[in-house]
């Protein structure tokens, strides 16, 4: 049986919205969703990229490294990457290893539109 694809594009006007279609992300998987974004962002350059988190209840310390090096990477190229819709497991990792310092989190893709219209 094929497996789901780890990302899915949805239509947006003014970010590149990225889907994670996983419950969960193991090494090999973080690994496979970091080459997948990097691909997207690519054929998109310029606008933020979001990544709506709302099916991930869970994420290991690479797949969390894998967002801290996708942040890193897109800020050198002037972008911004913007996590929303996180499990409480999830940015609850995220939290405790202080990393919601380095990463840009939202509740809600609304959110953060609101929050960069103002």
């Amino acid at each position: 049986m094929p497996q789901e694809p780890i990302i899915e594009v949805r239509p947006h006007d003014q970010v590149l919205l990225i889907e994670i279609k996983r419950r969960s992300l193991d090494d090999a998987s973080a690994r496979e969703l970091a080459d997948n974004v990097l691909t997207e962002a690519a054929a998109k350059p310029r606008i933020p990229v979001v990544l709506d988190m709302t099916q991930l209840g869970f994420a290991p310390s690479a797949a969390i490294g894998s967002l801290v090096r996708l942040s890193r990477s897109f800020k050198l190229d002037g972008r911004r990457l913007i996590l929303v819709g996180l499990h409480p497991r999830v940015l609850g990792a995220i939290k405790v290893t202080r990393l919601d310092a380095v990463l840009e989190i939202h509740d809600t893709l609304d959110q953060f539109s609101r929050a960069n219209s103002a």
